[in-house]
């Protein structure tokens, strides 16, 4: 019979790096383990042979670590009835978070035990412990460590104790003096002291714990006060942008015309002087970055699970993916990445001072983690052409995708495309997106077009065969009241002014 192992799957060289304390404790609590180097995303056949194999081989336990994602526990779970322990790794800008979350709600009957993000200690702990129950030599070694663990805590204590006397030990604390207000001579509290005895003061008890609430608050640092903001102007889509100061010009003319939504009083809406066709300056080479591009091709109609899984690993790893939309080919990168997006200007040749970019959604429901409001008039405009070739500039959240837009507005469709939906649908993030074109061509409408143009500087392309049609999305504002369509596109104005009326007009 082989000897009882754990057997410990990793996909990447930082992956290992996390893991290996795991792997160390293993080795010097005496358990043996069988290290697998396989990714869920790029190599889910071999995954799948391995989990269902693990058993012969002799593996008891299943230990693996999930960075970008943790679908790796979840495969392993699925084919194995082996306990499987998910390690979330820091391997993504969510700092691991999102693979925690993924591992602790796994599906019903895909069970996956997770520990804390990094914890690869504690996760080879466990499976120590889940052997012991079977074979005594892995708890006479688990006994020892918890020992050796507990002499180095009396080790601290006794140095603490012997250091620090008078603070650790009770029965050799005295009470604490106070100097009077002239500074040189010193009293206990309550006989003849000029300082306050707290412990007996008529303090109201709201009062106090008032004051104590404020003290704790006091040093907990505000939560999403940090982090480098990047100033970026006005929203931008695949296809789209111009800095023509005449057209800002009169487009702000005519923004401050119109009047204000009663509903709110809203901040003054931002210069949206790139919303109309411009020729774009080419890409420079002061900050390209050179990578590998990779191509897949894939069916528009039954896209191919895996080629979208490389495709979503690249997107959370903070790498450029270009994909067709219903309307041209896009570029695209995670759009809570900072890197990211600061990555996605460099390869158009951009300065992330000169643009900012739309954001493209796989469903409706992330549109209410974004704006402040949707228009109850929008909603029948929405139904119908959402997806669809329909960009809608709305007020965002203040605090959301600062790098993408710093601007009061943010740029969303939903694109009606089975291989954007999907891919997606799958990194469940919204996608920061600007147009596969260069200085005097148009928008690239196959993947030909974007490789002659990008090749070298995206790091996926998804080649699904030309695009239906070379119409860039149409634009409309919601930013004032009559709503403003600032660019006609796919969907056509007569279109929209049939179902808004007098609550939309050409810009």
């Amino acid at each position: 019979m082989p000897k009882p192992l754990v057997g410990v799957v990793i996909s990447s060289r930082s992956e290992f790096n996390i893991m290996r304390k795991g792997l160390e404790l293993l080795r010097m609590l005496g358990v043996p383990y069988l290290v697998e180097v396989v990714s869920a995303s790029r190599g889910p056949d071999r995954l799948a042979k391995f989990a269902s194999q693990a058993t012969d081989k002799g593996i008891e336990v299943l230990l693996c670590g999930g960075g970008g994602s943790a679908s790796v526990a979840g495969v392993l779970a699925s084919y194995s009835p082996l306990p499987v322990v998910g390690v979330p790794i820091d391997a993504t800008p969510l700092r691991g978070q999102d693979a925690l979350f993924g591992m602790a709600q796994m599906a019903p009957g895909v069970p996956v035990a997770t520990v804390g993000i990094n914890s690869s200690e504690n996760a080879a702990l466990l499976a120590a412990q889940i052997l012991a129950i079977k074979y005594p030599k892995f708890r006479t070694a688990l006994t020892r460590h918890r020992q050796a663990l507990l002499q180095r805590v009396d080790g601290v204590r006794k140095e603490l104790f012997a250091e620090y006397a008078d603070l650790c030990e009770p029965a050799n604390t005295a009470a604490p003096k106070l100097m009077d207000s002239s500074g040189d001579t010193e009293t206990e509290p309550g006989e003849g002291s000029t300082a306050p005895d707290i412990a007996n003061a008529e303090t109201p008890p709201a009062e106090t714990e008032a004051i104590g609430a404020r003290a704790a608050s006091a040093s907990v640092p505000a939560a999403g006060l940090s982090g480098r903001l990047v100033k970026t102007p006005a929203p931008q889509e695949p296809g789209t942008v111009t800095e023509d100061p005449a057209i800002g010009a009169e487009l702000s003319r005519r923004r401050s015309d119109a009047p204000v939504r009663e509903r709110e009083e809203l901040p003054p809406p931002p210069a949206l002087n790139d919303l109309s066709p411009r020729e774009e300056e080419p890409a420079t080479s002061r900050n390209e970055e050179v990578v590998e591009t990779k191509v897949f091709e894939i069916d528009a109609q039954a896209p191919d699970e895996d080629v979208l899984s490389h495709a979503m690993m690249v997107l959370v790893e903070g790498g450029i993916v270009a994909f067709p939309t219903d309307t041209v080919y896009g570029l695209a990168v995670d759009a809570s990445n900072p890197e990211a997006v600061r990555r996605l200007y460099e390869a158009k040749g951009h300065e992330p001072q000169r643009k900012n970019l739309s954001v493209l959604l796989h469903s409706q429901p992330q549109l209410d983690e974004l704006v402040r409001e949707v228009p109850p008039e929008l909603e029948t405009v929405l139904e119908r052409y959402w997806p669809g070739g329909l960009t809608v500039l709305f007020f965002k959240q203040a605090s959301v995708l600062g790098t993408v837009t710093e601007t009061p507005s943010i740029a969303v469709r939903i694109p009606d495309h089975p291989v954007a939906l999907r891919l997606m649908e799958m990194v469940q993030r919204p996608l920061a997106v600007i147009n596969a074109a260069l200085p005097n061509k148009s928008a690239a409408v196959t993947a030909g077009e974007v490789l002659e143009r990008f090749d070298s500087r995206v790091h996926c392309v998804l080649d699904a065969g030309p695009c239906d049609s070379r119409n860039i999305s149409t634009v409309l504002s919601v930013l004032t009241e009559p709503f403003e369509i600032l660019r006609e596109g796919a969907v056509p104005a007569a279109e929209l002014r049939s179902i808004l009326g007098e609550r939309v007009r050409v810009g």
